[in-house]
């Protein structure tokens, strides 16, 4: 009796010591399954996406079973050793089905451990009800990708399958989408990269105003800002990480418009590298000007921040952490931080704790790491403020990939939650109020999507 009473009393210290600080009374049998249900029947609102015109898909030579590896995967697969010229050729009809996985075979097998083919594998069981990608089922898969095209497809994974209110989009094309669940941001990377004399000329004629100066060059990118602005994009996107730092210094009008006129005394078949020195102060000042229109009509900007896709990138670029003198100039401007950072999810809970205009965005992250993105979770719920947390973009140029990358998102959310009211940190009713915030109400309120009529 004395050994099983000192076993049971073992056994409960374990579990205390392993749990947290307990806040909250410890919740009734059966919180699992109610939090888990509530989180995975829910609506949500997906924050980011790239989605291309399902028409563009099936005149492609890509809808079979590449359609769930030509995303994301391909990163995966091109880093175990896949070229790209070889990749490419999976992308065309010029390959049959077996033909195509019999090249692909060695490189999906050397990387189909990583998050992003996980996701594929979970997105060709569930949507397809294909257990796995391999020369036995590639050929039905196919032809259940190409069936699902002959059907409004689109609206019945995102409303129907996904159960997504809205959808935002990183692009312009609007032939395609409901208009009443499709929203879209605005980039204005054109004003960055103007590295030469002929791209100059092009911003001119896209806004039909003469640049001759930098005075007109800032006068172009507020007529362009209030453009968009009247076709109802509910944020501006920034995605220049790819390609230098994030560090906007407040440059001085004269440096700027030093750099600005020397491109204009640029030959029209020269122009200014734009990832060295040279062009960087030009960039700096137009920054700061797109933020000032930002200010003045309360439109929230989106960085890009951590890990760029593909390769040849330099991660330091995109530490959130160079953004924060931009932080302090513009207290009133709304800054949301994609990607959760990765890997600087610490200093993202910094900023995001230090500066009231900081929201963290978890598009994408899911499927960079499961393991990163529930660690962060649940250290963001500790640390920031649940107003200020948007828990889902699939970040995705097809439907498949946002229903694959859903099922994560929804599973680890609901691995938080559960947690967390296991521990006593929250109690049910909390940790529900906190799953609508993060994957719903959030969003609707910091990007208006409510209240938006687009034209």
């Amino acid at each position: 009796m004395k050994k099983t009473t000192f076993f049971l009393l073992a056994i409960a210290f374990l579990f205390s010591a392993k749990a947290q600080v307990q806040v909250r009374p410890l919740p009734k049998a059966g919180y699992e399954v109610r939090i888990g249900e509530f989180v995975n029947n829910m609506k949500v609102v997906d924050t980011h996406e790239h989605l291309g015109s399902p028409e563009r898909y099936k005149k492609s030579g890509q809808l079979d079973f590449m359609m769930l590896l030509f995303h994301y995967a391909d990163d995966d697969i091109k880093s175990a050793g896949m070229s790209k010229q070889g990749f490419e050729k999976l992308l065309t009809d010029s390959l049959t089905v077996i033909e195509k996985w019999q090249a692909i075979k060695p490189w999906w097998e050397a990387s189909s451990n990583t998050s992003y083919n996980r996701a594929a594998l979970l997105t060709a069981d569930k949507l397809f009800g294909i257990k796995n990608i391999d020369e036995t089922t590639v050929v039905e898969l196919s032809d259940r990708i190409r069936k699902a095209y002959q059907t409004d497809w689109y609206n019945d994974v995102l409303k129907n399958k996904c159960k997504i209110e809205y959808v935002v989009v990183d692009g312009e094309d609007r032939s395609f989408g409901d208009p009443k669940m499709f929203r879209y941001v605005k980039r204005f990377g054109e004003f960055f990269f103007a590295t030469s004399h002929k791209k100059i000329e092009v911003i001119a004629k896209q806004q039909n105003y003469e640049i001759k100066t930098l005075d007109d060059f800032e006068s172009a990118l507020s007529i362009a800002f209030h453009k968009a602005m009247d076709k109802d994009f509910v944020a501006v996107k920034v995605g220049i990480a790819y390609e230098r730092s994030l560090f906007f210094e407040d440059v001085s009008k004269e440096k700027a418009t030093a750099v600005f006129n020397k491109i204009l005394a640029l030959p029209n078949n020269e122009s200014l590298q734009y990832n060295g020195s040279d062009i960087k102060p030009l960039q700096d000042y137009m920054m700061h000007r797109l933020l000032d229109l930002a200010r003045a009509t309360n439109t929230p900007v989106e960085f890009h921040t951590g890990l760029q896709s593909g390769d040849g990138n330099t991660i330091e670029n995109a530490n959130p952490a160079h953004l924060s003198n931009l932080f302090l100039k513009y207290r009133t401007v709304k800054f949301i931080l994609f990607h959760g950072g990765y890997p600087y999810g610490g200093e993202l809970a910094t900023l995001a704790k230090n500066f009231r205009n900081v929201y963290i965005d978890m598009c994408w992250l899911y499927i960079i790491s499961p393991s990163y993105s529930e660690r962060y979770l649940h250290e963001w719920l500790e640390t920031v403020p649940a107003n200020k947390i948007l828990a889902f973009g699939g970040d995705f140029l097809n439907v498949e990939g946002v229903y694959g990358h859903l099922l994560f998102a929804r599973q680890i959310v609901s691995n938080v939650l559960i947690a967390k009211v296991r521990d006593g940190y929250f109690t049910e009713d909390e940790a529900l109020k906190i799953a609508q915030l993060i994957l719903h109400d959030n969003a609707i309120q910091l990007l208006k999507l409510d209240k938006q009529l687009l034209k």
